[in-house]
């Protein structure tokens, strides 16, 4: 499905975009250079700690705004080297900004508790109390700021490139299915999603098989990226002084060891419900049991009707009437294309939004 773009930008590296992209870079630097000067927060230093904040704040919502369109772009077409490079350059400043948090870090980490209490309770702050107490947790296992802008500076060639090579051997990746009339066509992994939700269950089948047949002729690219990024992340947490791998996963979702233990245990305690509603469907289907490749089919009830692209398209719409994203954004229905990925950042910023105390809570 491909978007109408033009609420970002009229044109991909038009004035418009070129300027707005040069005006981050050198936002960026500046606020680099200002918060690198500061010494810790203080009392006195406090007042130039917010304005480095909300510099940041207003930077993050921008960098957003540009990476979300060329996310969207890349994801279309993954075969675009104009798109890849972008990316390549995104990954770029995305460093450079990530190096004011480290700041931010070393700034919160020293300060004794009532400079820090009185710091996330000033006016220009309102809301954001949640994402500067997290800041302040954080900082605790932070490495050194030396280390960590070190660690920034390579993953851009390290764990980020590792990242960009899985997307686009994904988004190239093609795979043979053969249709149950013997018609046989080569197709981009994108549409294989779509047709394992197929009615027909040798249609599902042939994806299914084919799919994982494509995937295997890459296993090694594919496990080489996943493994040098997980590696990564092990090594980093040593060095901050992480003690378990889920504990990065923990504070990211803010919740607790005992929370998840409690999610899981009652997942297992009423793990036949889920098994009931499998066996209702092998039951409807006429069948012993499903395979991975029957869990989105659909069931063949009375009553049911086949909708429309238009049809679905306004359900939706009236499902999320209050959304931007379906009131300004513009859709065309089309099925994947050659070289097309998943996007990291859909279309979400067709208007961002300015950066408020309600946005804050829940950075």
């Amino acid at each position: 499905m491909p978007w109408d773009l033009t609420s970002y930008f009229p044109s991909f590296n038009g004035p418009e975009m070129l300027q707005f992209k040069a005006a981050i870079q050198k936002d960026v630097a500046a606020l680099q250079r200002a918060a690198a000067a500061l010494p810790a927060l203080t009392a006195e230093t406090a007042p130039s700690w917010e304005d480095i904040l909300l510099r940041n704040e207003d930077l993050s919502r921008r960098m957003s705004h540009l990476s979300s369109y060329v996310s969207c772009l890349a994801s279309s077409d993954a075969r675009n080297e104009a798109y890849l490079q972008e990316e390549a350059e995104l990954t770029r400043t995305r460093a450079e900004l990530a190096k004011v948090r480290i700041e931010l870090l070393r700034a919160v980490k020293p300060a004794p508790d009532e400079v820090f209490d009185a710091f996330v309770v000033r006016s220009q702050l309102e809301g954001a109390a949640n994402y500067l107490n997290r800041l302040r947790e954080e900082a605790r296992r932070a490495m050194s700021t030396e280390k960590e802008i070190l660690a920034t500076d390579l993953g851009v060639d390290g764990m980020q490139a590792w990242g960009r090579l899985y997307d686009t051997v994904s988004a190239k990746l093609e795979f043979d299915m053969v249709f149950p009339d013997g018609t046989q066509k080569h197709l981009p992994m994108s549409q294989r999603r779509s047709l394992l939700d197929n009615p027909n269950r040798e249609v599902r089948r042939a994806a299914f098989d084919g799919g994982n047949a494509a995937w295997q002729s890459i296993e090694d690219t594919a496990a080489g990226a996943l493994n040098a990024i997980a590696g990564t992340r092990l090594t980093l947490n040593r060095h901050r002084g992480v003690d378990h791998f889920l504990d990065i996963a923990l504070f990211q979702a803010a919740i607790t060891r005992k929370t998840l233990d409690a999610m899981f245990a009652a997942l297992m305690a009423n793990l036949e419900i889920p098994r009931r509603i499998l066996r209702l469907k092998a039951r409807l289907m006429r069948r012993q049991t499903v395979a991975w490749y029957d869990l989105g089919a659909p069931l063949d009830l009375a009553g049911q009707e086949r909708l429309s692209w238009q049809k679905a398209q306004s359900m939706v719409g009236a499902a999320f009437a209050r959304s931007e994203i379906f009131s300004r954004g513009k859709w065309s229905a089309k099925t994947g294309s050659i070289g097309s990925r998943a996007p990291a950042n859909g279309p979400a910023a067709f208007a961002p939004a300015p950066c408020s105390a309600k946005n804050r809570a829940s950075l």
